[in-house]
Formats: structure tokens, C-alpha cells, sequence
């Protein structure tokens, strides 16, 4: 994960040889760019390749931390680095891992209020950059338009909201350039600092072993600040610094760790060691504290010797440390509130990006500009994450460094508000520093916090002392403007910008075939909606683009079938709605017969039907299977009909045959008294010829005619439909 993480590059749609690194490259677009879908194109390639890369890997690590962990008599590897904050004293310097979650739970509902006056503040500001469409009054914060890479700092949003901005800035990059500050500069200036309060010199290793910007032979790094105490007196920084006042601060922050290390070096190797890791990570904000402020500015040059501190100037400067500062509170108590969940389980592996947003949304008031599926891993998207660092030390760091602050500063005597403090040049609140460096891991957390606080216990009243002038402005600011503290939860930036809804009516389109709906089935949705992007492209824009199913997102699934999808172009860039309307009208009638369905029983809400012929319905087996039955039946009884007719046909002509032959024999050989009888009474007696008694054209006992009595027509003692008559025939 680390080298992927190091590694990976974000490519434009003109091919791979315009590709661009997380650092230096992407993290430029991120810190300046106000183009919504530059940030987005930025933001989405680093988690579609980095993210989904790591996915697997991601799984694969949980599983192995947690066995690695409950070897080693823990629950899980969450419990484990909670345990970092464990102590074995006794009494009130006592502290369990369940004491470590409710402390993170009660500082992070103390300090809330605060966040979310600044959180309406930032949302507010950010909707006159990129407007309504994409900055709801009520919402979430979109996560690609804060600042970095993460949301982590809002930092690099102080320009866009200025409270006073006709005021001379506070952010000194513009006056360390045009001075001509080197980057070895910025660290002996760091030096000179420490040096003030009787902290150490930095010694020959680290100016010869440490890589303070990157390098420019061509090697691959990671350019995240660390500091690094390699023991024998060999500490170094890996960093590839630049000459600005964020990174200035840094350096800051960096060397705390490297005097912490210095400090404990003739500690036992087990107890060269920060009290807990927050400790280690709050020495060095300490120093960012007072470096930052516009009296330390002044001292060493960056702002004129006639600035003008009024209230004002206090708003700027305290909103800038707040952007750095209050806003990344929430994000570390979220994402190691997820972590936690995700080593014991309570967070199912297929749900994982589900509740990561949920858990954003809920806590952060951030949400995903565009959705993210379970091929996705944006957690380890961050480095912390992806280097297997323990998350909650950058939470823990800021309750403790105010509270470093608060007494150190009155170690040094300071007067006024807390946030105006600088500790420069005091040996007093140096010496106290050192003590409690000096220490290492030789006394538990609690008895260390004691010796420079007079506590034991993590305390978040410093921090809203500290801003407290600005959380009053703040509420007003706010209040004037019309800006509700809260957010919706529900609303998101995509929800009707580019996404298309599709029902699909399986039961109703196929019957007792309807198949099951499932992962497969999705693919083949994805890679259809795919085929018709390539194809509207090709035929309508007359651009060779080959799209695939990954450019196809696909989110809000329901069980009854229902879901959004929007496409991406190879940049990332999301394809505007019309488009993928277009290209689905296109090849609706396609896209009808690969899942055998009707524009009915496949529904692209929005978009209307075609006019192609609809999909041939299914018919049900049995039925076939009847009718074939039914038919042959019906040609058998015609059969026979037909058969029994033609039979009792030549029975009558037989009959007539010897009838005829019966006459003629009376004619050849006439009897004299019947011919006598027969010509006298031929008016009476003429069988052939008699009106009355014709034998042949009878109305009322015709034999072949009868009604009644017609044995070829009779339909009660019709012999050809007789069953007994029908199986004689057969």
C-alpha cells in the first residue's frame, strides 16, 4: 500500500504521458485550483486508482493486524493502539483504553459547537465561489473543495474567506519569496526558535542525512513530512519542503518531534519514546503556536514592524488557525471512529464505504461529490492510513498542545489573550518543556501531562479559550447572514446534476422467467451503458473513446431494483447528463434485448420510450403443450367424421346398386297380373311419382332428409360420433 500510494499517478484523457504524482502535481490543484471539476477530476483520479488498488490489500491488512493483536492478548488492532494510552499506575494518574473512547467522545461534543459556527461560515463563503449548484445553504460540504487532498486542512481556503480582507494578510509566503527565504533558510529559522528556549542545536547528521526537499535525480519518495530518530545521534527529516507559511510551520512541527527525540536519547532504548503518541505530535504544534502568531512574524521579519494588530486583524489571524486547526478535529475523530468499527467488525466488509460516508455526513458535515461504490477504499487514500499509522494522535495532539500552550505560556510570564502568546527567547517555559521531554516513556502520560499542566486529564477548555474571539464573531457573522450551524445530511451535489434513475421491472417484463438480479447483471448494465457512450461518441460527437464498465458509477441500489448511475469520461470528468441521455435513446432498443425486456419493464426515468417494437413476451410451456394436444384431437374427430360419412355413402350406394339390378329383373321378366294392377291404378299407386307417399322427397318420412330420424345427421344417434362406433373404426 505504500508503494502504490508513492507511486501512483493521475493521468489526463490525451493519454499517459500527461500523468501527474499526488506530490508534487496533484496536491497543487488541490491547494489552488477554484475549478470545481478540475478539484473533482484531481480528487476522484487519486481514490479510482490509488483508492481501488489498495482495496484488496485493505481487507487483507485488517485481517492480519487483528491476528496479530489478539496473539498479543489484545481484541483487535484498534484496542491495541489504544493501548499506546494505557497506564499502569494507580489512583488518578489510572487510564484504561475505554477511558482513552469516552474522553475522544466528550472533547469532540465540547468542541463541536465551535465547528459547526465555522463549518456554516467556510459553506457560506464557498457558495459564492462555486454557487448553489454545487454549495447547498443546508448541506454538506462537497469533500474535493477543502483545501487538500482530504479535507484534512482547511488551510489553503483562507484566501476565499478573508473576513476582512482590505486588511494587511497575515499569510507571509508572498513576503518569504520576495525576500528571497531558501528552504535551509526556513529550517534555521525553525532552529533559532528552539535554540530561544533552551532547547537543542541541531547537529551535523541532520544537515548531512536529512532529504529536506525532493529530490532531482529523478527518484520516486514520499514527500509526507516525517521525522525520523534513527538512534547514535542520527535524527533526520524527509520532507520535500517549499518556501510558503504553511510549510514554514511545518518545519515547525517537524523539528518538535526531533528535539522530543533529542530530549529522551539518554533514556533506556524502551524508553526513548513520547509519554503516548499525541504527546509526541503536540510538542511540535507547541512551536507552530507561537511561530504563527503576528508577534513572531514581526520578529523575525515577515511582517512590517508597523503592522497593526487590532481586532480585525485578530478575526483573520484567528480564522486562519482555526481552518487549520478546528476543522481537522472532526475529520480525525471520524476516521478513527471508522477504523475502530472496522477492526472489530462491526462495519461489514461489503458495507465499508457505505458507512464511511454515512459516518462523514453524519459527524463531519462532508460529503462525496460523486458516490462511491464497494470497489472503492478511500481510507487508505490518506497516507497515514495506507503507512499503518494510528490515526487518533493527531486528535489527542490538539487537546494536549493547548493545553502545553496555556502553561507555558504562563511559565513565560505572557499577559493578554491566550492565542496572542508567543514563547520566544523564554528559558522559563523552556526549561518546563525540556523537564517534560526529557522524561520519555520514564512516567506514564498522566504523571507527564502533571508535571507541565498541574492535570491529568485531557482538557479542552484551553482550545475554546484560545478561540474564543473568534467562535463570538463567529455566531454573529453568521446570524447576520442568514447561515444555519447545521447541516442535511441528505443533500448531495450529484443527487440531480448528472445522474440518471432506472427501474427495472423484472416480474412484469418476464413472467414466471423473470431471472435474478444480481452483481453479474449490474456488470452487464454497466458495460451496456458503456457500449452506447462509445457508440453515441463515435456516431454523433465523431470521437474514438473507449469507454468501460468503470466509467459507469452506479449508486442508491434498491432491493425492487431501482438505482442512479452517472458516467465518467477516461479524465474522470463526469459526462453531463444530456449526453448519456442521448446515448441511451440511441441505443435503447440494444440495450432492451440484452435483458429482454420492454421500455416498460426498463425504465430510464427522464427519458422517453422508444419506438422500437417491443420484446417478444414469453409463453408459458403448458400452453404449448395443450394446444398441440387440443389440435390433434380436433383433427382426429374431423377424421373420423369425414371417414364415417364416406362409409355410410357406399353403404347407400351398394343398397342402390342391388335396387337397381332388383328392377331391372322385374322388367325383364313382368308379372301380368302386378303390370295389370300397376296400369290401372296409376294415378293411385305410382310409389315413384306420388305426391303424398314419395318415398323419396317426403316432407314428413324422408329418410334421407328427416329431421328426426335422419341416421346420417341425427345428433343423438349419430353412429359416426359414437365413441363404441369411433373405436370399431380405429
Amino acid at each position: 500500500m505504500s508503494t502504490i500510494y508513492s507511486t501512483h499517478t493521475v493521468c489526463k484523457a490525451d493519454g499517459a504521458k500527461d500523468c501527474l504524482q499526488l506530490e508534487p502535481g496533484l496536491d497543487l490543484i488541490m491547494a489552488e485550483s477554484t475549478d470545481y471539476e478540475e478539484r473533482l477530476w484531481a480528487w476522484e483520479g487519486w481514490r479510482a486508482g490509488a483508492g481501488k488498488k489498495m482495496r484488496s490489500l485493505y481487507e487483507e491488512y485488517v485481517d492480519l493486524e487483528n491476528e496479530a493483536a489478539r496473539l498479543n492478548g489484545y481484541n483487535d488492532y484498534g484496542d491495541y493502539w489504544r493501548g499506546n494510552y494505557e497506564t499502569l499506575a494507580a489512583d488518578k494518574y489510572a487510564y484504561s483504553r475505554d477511558d482513552l473512547i469516552q474522553d475522544v467522545e466528550r472533547t469532540y461534543q465540547e468542541i463541536l459547537p465551535l465547528y459547526k459556527e465555522l463549518h456554516a461560515y467556510v459553506r457560506g463563503n464557498l457558495q459564492k465561489v462555486y454557487g448553489s449548484q454545487y454549495i447547498s445553504d443546508t448541506g454538506c460540504l462537497p469533500a474535493h473543495l477543502l483545501g487538500d487532498m482530504w479535507g484534512r486542512f482547511w488551510t489553503n481556503l483562507y484566501p476565499l474567506m478573508i473576513p476582512y480582507a482590505n486588511k494587511e494578510s497575515i499569510d507571509v509566503t508572498p513576503n518569504m519569496v520576495a525576500q528571497g527565504w531558501t528552504i535551509e533558510r526556513m529550517f534555521k529559522e525553525a532552529e533559532i526558535f528552539f535554540k530561544s528556549v533552551d532547547l537543542f542545536a541541531l547537529n551535523e547528521n541532520f544537515w548531512n542525512n536529512s532529504m529536506l526537499e525532493e529530490p532531482k535525480d529523478g527518484r520516486q519518495v514520499v514527500c509526507h513530512p516525517t521525522a525520523w530518530d534513527l538512534g547514535m545521534n542520527d535524527f533526520r527529516i524527509k520532507m520535500c519542503t517549499k518556501v510558503n507559511m504553511e510549510d514554514f510551520l511545518t518545519v515547525h512541527h517537524e523539528l518538535g518531534h526531533i528535539q522530543y527525540d533529542m530530549a529522551y536519547a539518554k533514556q533506556p532504548f524502551m524508553l526513548r519514546d513520547g509519554a503516548n503518541e499525541g504527546f509526541h505530535e503536540a510538542v511540535g504544534e507547541i512551536m507552530s503556536l507561537s511561530a504563527a502568531t503576528p508577534k513572531h512574524l514581526k520578529h523575525i521579519k515577515l511582517l512590517d514592524e508597523n503592522f497593526i494588530e487590532d481586532q480585525e486583524v485578530e478575526i483573520n489571524f484567528l480564522l486562519r488557525q482555526a481552518l487549520a486547526i478546528v476543522g481537522t478535529l472532526p475529520f480525525t475523530y471520524m476516521l478513527e471512529q471508522w477504523r475502530w468499527k472496522a477492526f472489530r467488525g462491526e462495519i461489514p466488509k461489503e458495507q465499508w464505504m457505505k458507512t464511511w460516508w454515512q459516518m462523514k455526513r453524519d459527524l463531519v458535515g462532508v460529503v462525496e461529490p460523486v458516490p462511491h461504490d464497494e470497489t472503492y477504499c478511500d481510507p487508505p487514500a490518506l497516507f497515514h492510513v495506507s503507512n499503518d499509522y494510528s490515526f487518533i494522535r493527531y486528535y489527542t495532539r490538539t487537546i494536549y498542545q493547548f493545553q502545553f500552550q496555556d502553561a507555558l505560556c504562563k511559565a513565560a510570564g505572557h499577559t493578554g489573550p491566550l492565542h496572542s502568546c508567543d514563547i520566544t527567547n523564554s528559558k522559563e517555559a523552556g526549561a518546563k518543556l525540556r523537564a517534560m521531554l526529557e522524561l520519555g516513556k520514564a512516567k506514564s502520560w498522566t504523571e507527564a501531562l502533571e508535571s507541565i499542566t498541574g492535570g491529568t486529564k485531557m482538557d479542552s477548555q484551553p482550545l475554546l479559550k484560545y478561540f474564543e474571539p473568534l467562535f463570538v464573531w463567529l455566531q454573529k457573522n453568521n446570524k447576520d447572514n442568514g447561515r444555519k450551524s447545521t447541516w442535511n445530511t441528505a443533500w448531495t451535489p450529484f443527487s440531480e446534476a448528472e445522474s440518471i434513475k432506472v427501474r427495472i421491472s423484472l416480474k412484469s417484463g418476464l413472467g414466471d422467467n423473470a431471472y435474478e438480479w444480481n452483481a453479474n447483471e449490474l456488470y452487464l448494465f454497466k458495460s451496456s451503458i458503456a457500449y452506447a457512450m462509445s457508440k453515441y461518441y463515435s456516431v454523433v460527437m465523431k470521437q474514438d473513446i473507449p469507454f468501460t464498465y468503470e466509467n459507469v458509477h452506479v449508486y442508491d441500489e434498491t432491493p425492487r431494483v431501482s438505482f442512479m448511475f452517472y458516467v465518467t469520461i477516461s479524465n474522470n470528468t463526469v459526462v453531463s447528463k444530456l449526453e448519456v441521455e442521448n446515448a441511451v435513446r440511441l441505443s435503447k432498443d440494444r440495450i432492451n434485448s440484452i435483458f429482454k425486456l420492454d421500455d416498460n419493464a426498463l425504465e430510464f426515468v427522464g427519458i422517453p420510450p422508444t419506438l422500437a417494437a417491443p420484446a417478444e413476451q414469453p409463453v408459458t410451456v403448458w400452453l404449448v403443450v395443450f394446444g398441440i394436444v387440443a389440435g390433434i384431437i380436433v383433427v382426429a374427430l374431423i377424421v373420423l367424421i369425414v371417414l364415417g360419412h364416406k362409409d355410410r355413402q357406399k353403404k347407400r350406394k351398394s343398397e342402390g346398386d342391388k335396387e337397381a339390378m332388383a328392377l331391372s329383373q322385374t322388367t325383364n321378366n313382368p308379372e301380368p297380373a302386378t303390370c295389370e294392377m300397376t296400369q290401372e291404378n296409376t294415378s293411385q299407386m305410382n310409389k315413384a311419382f306420388d305426391g303424398n307417399d314419395n318415398k323419396a322427397f317426403d316432407g314428413n318420412d324422408n329418410k334421407a332428409f328427416d329431421g328426426n330420424d335422419n341416421k346420417a345427421f341425427d345428433g343423438n344417434d349419430n353412429k359416426a360420433s359414437d365413441e363404441a362406433d369411433m373405436n370399431t373404426t380405429f
